[in-house]
């Protein structure tokens, strides 16, 4: 038997939603591999699922969990592609999970065993064609990150000075500016103490060419007034109205004369969902995962091993590993060890 979790009440609040269920382990189908897990990631759409927003078709009881990275723990007799004992990145929806099968495609063949590859899938990807595809980067630019030292922002940051763009960073500690001092951000906006409309009327007057905006609420108003001429605004998420039951996930941001202002600015506000880019996928895993390996990226994670409770281990821990991202306590992705290699 092994140990899952799965959802069994729709609601945004992820310890009312999930319960710990045993299933048998059986041996995997002829054109399935069976992974077992050692690390998952924690994302903050997470609790959209466990809303049944999406990903999913809501029937209950379902799994969840968008990453898992494992070592391969047997293989299908149909299986040539991968070997027994290797490192993969399974992009499943069963993530939360003492094992997972999955078919070969789903899985990325990784150069070694660290939860750092987590960071190349939701957030990696996320942020790299988020920023290539939908904000169109360019040496230049002037770039503000909302949510900079999470587990996406930390890659938005980087990929953002590759592309030759001025990065603005926020923020909410003094800790996480210096992480992202480090991975070169040129100016930094602390929320909880800067007013970050007077920041940016002080310090950026022309305004800002691309804005990566997952908070959403007041936020997103106050950065959509400050773009540049030809400025571009990638809406990734809301996180703000994500554990309201109500919301869909997205509240309303009410613009006054919003048609006005981006034709006669030439804006654009363009939403970006990872899953409609899965073409770019291949191009992109190849990039992350090597400049993650040889150290050109860096992909902090937090496993929560400063908490007072200490570090994320097993899944009795990944609620608490859930509450903890949404309280913005961490400094990177926030990753559950599941078990012992």
């Amino acid at each position: 038997m092994y140990k899952k979790l799965q959802v069994f009440t729709k609601t945004s609040n992820f310890r009312q939603a999930i319960k710990l269920v045993e299933c048998p382990l059986v041996k995997p189908q002829d054109e399935e591999v069976r992974v077992k897990n050692i690390f998952a990631g924690v994302n903050a759409t997470d609790i959209n699922i466990t809303a049944a927003r999406y990903f999913t078709d809501g029937k209950l009881p379902f799994d969840i969990g968008l990453e898992a990275l494992g070592v391969v723990d047997e293989i299908g007799s149909n299986v040539t592609t991968f070997k027994k004992g290797q490192p993969v990145l399974a992009l499943t929806s069963s993530g939360f999970s003492e094992y997972v099968y999955s078919s070969p495609k789903n899985l990325v063949p990784l150069p070694e065993l660290k939860p750092n590859y987590l960071v190349t899938y939701v957030n990696g990807l996320t942020a790299t064609i988020g920023l290539d595809k939908a904000g169109h980067v360019k040496a230049g630019d002037k770039v503000f990150v909302t949510a900079a030292a999470g587990g996406t922002g930390q890659i938005v940051v980087q990929w953002a000075k590759h592309r030759g763009a001025y990065v603005i960073a926020m923020t909410s500690s003094e800790k996480k500016a210096e992480y992202l001092k480090q991975l070169g951000a040129d100016f930094i906006i602390n929320y909880k103490t800067d007013n970050i409309d007077q920041v940016l009327t002080e310090k950026f007057p022309d305004g800002i060419d691309v804005v990566w905006e997952t908070v959403g609420g007041e936020i997103y108003s106050t950065l959509f007034k400050h773009l540049a001429i030809r400025g571009r605004m990638v809406v990734i998420g809301s996180i703000t109205n994500y554990s309201s039951e109500q919301s869909h996930g997205f509240g309303d941001v009410p613009i006054s004369n919003f048609q006005t202002k981006i034709v006669m600015r030439s804006l654009s506000v363009t939403g970006f969902m990872l899953l409609n880019y899965h073409d770019c996928f291949p191009e992109y895993f190849g990039q992350l995962i090597s400049k993650v390996h040889k150290g050109e990226i860096k992909a902090v994670v937090d496993l929560g091993e400063q908490t007072s409770d200490g570090k994320f281990f097993g899944l009795e821990q990944v609620a608490r590993a859930e509450e903890y991202l949404h309280g913005g306590k961490n400094l990177g992705k926030v990753v559950v060890q599941i078990q012992e290699p």
